[in-house]
C-alpha cells in the first residue's frame, strides 16, 4: 500500500510554516493543499510506503523525502510504530534517531523497536550519503553537501515525521511532541539543528534534544587536542581545496570486517602477525592507534582485545556492517564542520544561547567520554538550567546501538524524557 504526501521545502520557509499553521488534520493534507496555492517549486514529493510489521503489534515504514535535484539527493525516514491497525495508531509523540558517521537505520534499528515499545513514533532519518552505492567513483556533488544542506535536511525529516505521525493518529502535526537523540555525527548535526532558525518554525520545533558521544568545543585545558583538530581541519580544507570531497575512511573499514567474517582465520594484509579476526578486534578496540588525530586518548569503537570483542556479538557486528549497516563514502564537509569546531577555528562555533531545550549530554566512555560533557555543561548551562550529562560505561563509541546492554541505556534516556 503506497500514499503519496506533499511536503512544503524548508526552502519557503517561514511561508511553509504560516500556510501549516492555518491548519487541519495531517489525514486532509493533500485536498487542502491545493486551496492554498502553493507553487511546485515548494513541494518535493515524499513517498510513505508501509512495510507490514516489523515485531509484534510495531510495524514499520519507509518515507522518501526529495531534498534536491540530484541523483542522491532525497533522505529516509524509517517509522517505527505500534499499530490499532494498518495505517492508524494512538500515538502522538515522536522521538527521532540520527545516525553516526557513515551508519544507516539498520545499525539503529533495534533501538528504534525498543522505543516504539515504550510508546513512541519512532523514525531513523538516514541522510543523503547512505544513497550513495559502493561502485560511485565520482563524488563531485558532494561539493554541495555541506552542513547547511544537512540542517534542512534535518528540518524536513522532522516535519515529515510530524507529519506522517498525524496522518497515522488523526492529530494535528503542530501537536506531536518531538524528541531528537542523534549519535556522534548525528549529535553534532542535531546540536547545530538546535541553535539554528529551523527550528523556530512549527514544524521543525523539537521538545528535547539529546546528543550522544560528542565534542562540541574542548575545555581550554586540552591545547594538544584542540591543536590536533585544528590541523585535522587544514588536512580537510586542503583536500576540498584539490575538489576531493568524499571521505572513504568506512570503505576501508568495510573491506576489513568482509576479511574478518569470510576468511577469519587468514593472515592479515594490513598485519601479518594477526588474523584477520584479529587485526579486525585491533582496529575496533584500539581505534585511537589508528587515528593520525585521535579525538581522545582511549578512542575506540568497541571494547574487548584480541581474543574478542566484550559486549557485542562479533558475527552480528560484522554482518550488520556487510549487509547495510554501514556505507563507503561519507562527506568530507561534515569533518571539517566538526574539526572546525573542536579546533577552536574561526568562523566556526554553534551559538549556545539559542539552544534552551532540555538537553541530556550522553559521554560513551569508550569514545568521546566526559570530554564531550563539558561544553553542555558550561556553556549551554551558562543560560539554560535544563542540561544534563551522563557518562555511561567504559563501552565503545558504537555502544548505544548494538552491545548487550544498550537496552539500559536506553531506558535511561526513557526515564529522563518523562522527566523532561
Amino acid at each position: 500500500m503506497k500514499t503519496q504526501i506533499a511536503l512544503l521545502s524548508a526552502n519557503s520557509e517561514k511561508r511553509m510554516d504560516t500556510l501549516y499553521n492555518q491548519s487541519y488534520k495531517l489525514g486532509d493534507f493533500s485536498s487542502n493543499l491545493a486551496s492554498f496555492g502553493v507553487p511546485n517549486l515548494y513541494l518535493p514529493l515524499t513517498e510513505s510506503n508501509r512495510i507490514g510489521l516489523a515485531c509484534g503489534d510495531v510495524a514499520e515504514y519507509k518515507l522518501k523525502i526529495s531534498v534536491g535535484p540530484g541523483e542522491y539527493d532525497y533522505v529516509i525516514l524509517t517509522n517505527y510504530v505500534k499499530e490499532k491497525s494498518a495505517w492508524s495508531t494512538d500515538l502522538s509523540k515522536n522521538l527521532i534517531i540520527l545516525p553516526g558517521q557513515a551508519l544507516t537505520e539498520s545499525f539503529y534499528s533495534d533501538m528504534a523497536i525498543y522505543y516504539a515499545r515504550q510508546g513512541y513514533s519512532t523514525y531513523i532519518l538516514d541522510r543523503r550519503e547512505t544513497n550513495v552505492p559502493a561502485n560511485e567513483t565520482d563524488f563531485s556533488y558532494m561539493e554541495n553537501w555541506t552542513i547547511d544542506s544537512y540542517l534542512s535536511d534535518t528540518y524536513n525529516g522532522i516535519a515529515v515525521s510530524r507529519i506522517h505521525t498525524a496522518s497515522l493518529s488523526n492529530e494535528s502535526a503542530e501537536d506531536i511532541e518531538v524528541t531528537v537523540i542523534g549519535h556522534s555525527h548525528g549529535a553534532l548535526i542535531l546540536t547545530a539543528y538546535e541553535a539554528s532558525e529551523y527550528r523556530n518554525l512549527a514544524l521543525g520545533s523539537v521538545d528535547r534534544i539529546v546528543p550522544v558521544d560528542i565534542i562540541i568545543r574542548y575545555e581550554p585545558k586540552y591545547s594538544e587536542l584542540i591543536q590536533s583538530q585544528a590541523q585535522e581541519f587544514d588536512t580537510i580544507s586542503s583536500c576540498i581545496e584539490n575538489r576531493m570531497y568524499n571521505s572513504s575512511d568506512m570503505a576501508a573499514m568495510m573491506q576489513i570486517a568482509s576479511m574478518a567474517l569470510t576468511n577469519p582465520d587468514g593472515k592479515s594484509s594490513f598485519h601479518p602477525e594477526l588474523t584477520n579476526r584479529q587485526f579486525f578486534r585491533l582496529m575496533a578496540t584500539q581505534t585511537h592507534a589508528f587515528n593520525e588525530y585521535p579525538y581522545t586518548p582511549n578512542y575506540h569503537y568497541w571494547s574487548g582485545d584480541l581474543g574478542g570483542l566484550y559486549y557485542v556479538d562479533e558475527n552480528k557486528l560484522l554482518n550488520l556492517t556487510l549487509t547495510g549497516g554501514a556505507v563507503p563514502y561519507v562527506p568530507k564537509y561534515l569533518d571539517l564542520y566538526m574539526a572546525g569546531l573542536m579546533g577552536n577555528v574561526d568562523g566556526y562555533e554553534i551559538e549556545y544561547s539559542r539552544i534552551n531545550s532540555p538537553v541530556l549530554y550522553v559521554g560513551l566512555g569508550g569514545g568521546f567520554s566526559g570530554y564531550g560533557a563539558w561544553w553542555y555543561k558550561n556553556e549551554v548551562g551558562k543560560i539554560n538550567d535544563k542540561v544534563t550529562s551522563i557518562n555511561w560505561n567504559n563501552q565503545g563509541h558504537g555502544s548505544i546501538a548494538l552491545d548487550y546492554n544498550s537496552p539500559e541505556l536506553w531506558a535511561l534516556i526513557h526515564n529522563w524524557i518523562e522527566d523532561n
